[in-house]
C-alpha cells in the first residue's frame, strides 16, 4: 500500500506509515464514501436541463406578463370636462377595469389621453366622441384601451376617448354649443388643440371615429379618406379596409366638403388621417356597432404597424390579417 502522504510502501495490512507514520486507511475508505454517496453524471446532466427548462420558463412568462408598454394618461386641455358616466349608456357599457376607472375620472378634468408606448416606432393617435352623442365609437375606443393596457405594442398610440366629456355626459352633439367636427381649423378649440397635439407629437396616422345613422351622409359604415395633398389618407383607409372589410368613401380633395373636420385638417397638414364611420343610432350603445368600431380601431393600428398580427390575443372579427 503506497502511503498517501510520503509516497513509500507499506504492507497491505498496515494501519500506518512505516516511514511518516500517517494513517493509511483514512483516505481510502473516504474516497469509498465519496464515491457512494457522489451524484452521478446522468443526475446531474437531468438536474441541468430540468434548471435550463425552468429558466427559459421565467424568461418567457417575463415576457407574457411583466414585458409591458409604459403607459400613461394625459390631458389635452381641461375644456368641456364632465362625468361621462352620468351618462347611463355609458355607464352601462363601460369596461370595468381600473383604468377604465382612471380615465372616466380623468374627463371630469378636461378631455383625457390615454398613452401607451415602447418608444422608438410608428405613432397613431385615434379619438372619438367629437360628437358627444355618438356613443359606441366611445365605448369602442375605452375597450381598446382595455385591450391594449398591460400589452407590448410597437411605437406609440394615443388614444382620446372622450373629445367632448361635458357633451358626453349630456349625451349632446355640440360641445358648448359648437360642433367640434367643422372648428378643427380655428385656435383655442378641442379639436384644434387635436390637429396640434398629432403635429407636436410627430403623429404618422389620425383615426377620427364616429357614428352615422341611416338616412344621413354618409349613412353607412366606411372609411372616409382624401387624395390630396395627403395621399397617406388614401393610402391608410384602403389598407385599413382590407382588414376590416370596410368600404371606403374618398374624396379628392381634402377641406372641401368637410371644411373644419379633424381628418381634414390634419391631411391639409401633411398627416394621414382617416374617418371611419359605423352605422349606429345617436345617444344609444349598440353592441354590434361597438364590435365594428372597435375592429376598425384594430385595423387603424394594424395598418400604422403598431400590432402584431400574429398578436394570439388579436381579435379582428372578419380580418383578413394578412392582408
Amino acid at each position: 500500500m503506497i502511503c498517501p502522504n510520503c509516497g513509500n510502501e507499506n504492507k497491505e495490512s498496515a494501519k500506518f506509515c512505516r516511514v511518516c507514520g500517517k494513517p493509511l486507511h483514512t483516505t481510502a475508505k473516504n474516497q469509498a464514501h465519496s464515491k457512494k454517496s457522489g451524484i452521478s453524471p446522468m443526475l446531474t446532466i437531468a438536474i441541468a436541463i430540468i434548471l435550463l427548462v425552468v429558466a427559459v420558463g421565467a424568461i418567457i412568462g417575463y415576457i407574457i406578463y411583466f414585458d409591458t408598454s409604459d403607459v400613461e394618461i394625459l390631458q389635452l386641455n381641461a375644456k368641456d370636462a364632465g362625468d361621462v358616466l352620468q351618462n347611463p349608456q355609458i355607464a352601462a357599457n363601460m369596461p370595468d377595469s381600473e383604468i377604465s376607472h382612471q380615465i372616466s375620472e380623468a374627463a371630469k378634468s378636461g378631455v383625457p389621453i390615454y398613452k401607451i408606448s415602447d418608444g422608438d416606432g410608428p405613432v397613431t393617435l385615434i379619438t372619438a366622441g367629437v360628437h358627444g352623442d355618438q356613443l359606441s365609437p366611445q365605448i369602442a375606443a375605452m375597450e381598446l384601451i382595455d385591450y391594449l393596457d398591460g400589452r407590448k405594442i410597437k411605437g406609440t398610440v394615443y388614444v382620446i376617448p372622450f373629445a367632448a366629456p361635458g357633451a358626453t355626459a349630456d349625451n349632446t352633439k355640440l360641445s358648448d354649443g359648437s360642433n367640434l367636427n367643422t372648428v378643427a381649423d380655428e385656435a383655442g378649440t378641442t379639436s384644434n388643440d387635436i390637429v396640434n397635439f398629432a403635429k407636436a407629437n410627430s403623429v404618422g396616422a389620425v383615426g377620427d371615429f364616429h357614428g352615422t345613422e341611416a338616412g344621413k351622409n354618409p349613412g353607412v359604415t366606411t372609411v372616409m379618406c382624401s387624395k390630396v395633398p395627403t395621399y397617406g389618407s388614401y393610402q391608410l383607409a384602403n389598407d385599413m379596409a382590407l382588414l376590416s372589410l370596410d368600404t371606403t368613401w374618398t374624396y379628392s380633395v381634402a377641406g372641401i366638403q368637410y371644411s373644419g373636420a379633424i381628418e381634414d385638417v390634419c391631411n391639409l397638414n401633411g398627416i394621414p388621417a382617416v374617418t371611419p364611420l359605423v352605422l349606429s343610432v345617436h345617444g344609444q350603445v349598440d353592441e354590434t356597432s361597438v364590435e365594428e368600431s372597435y375592429n376598425q380601431m384594430l385595423a387603424l393600428l394594424l395598418a400604422n404597424g403598431n400590432l402584431d398580427p400574429n398578436d394570439s390575443y388579436l381579435n379582428l372579427a372578419n380580418a383578413d390579417i394578412d392582408g
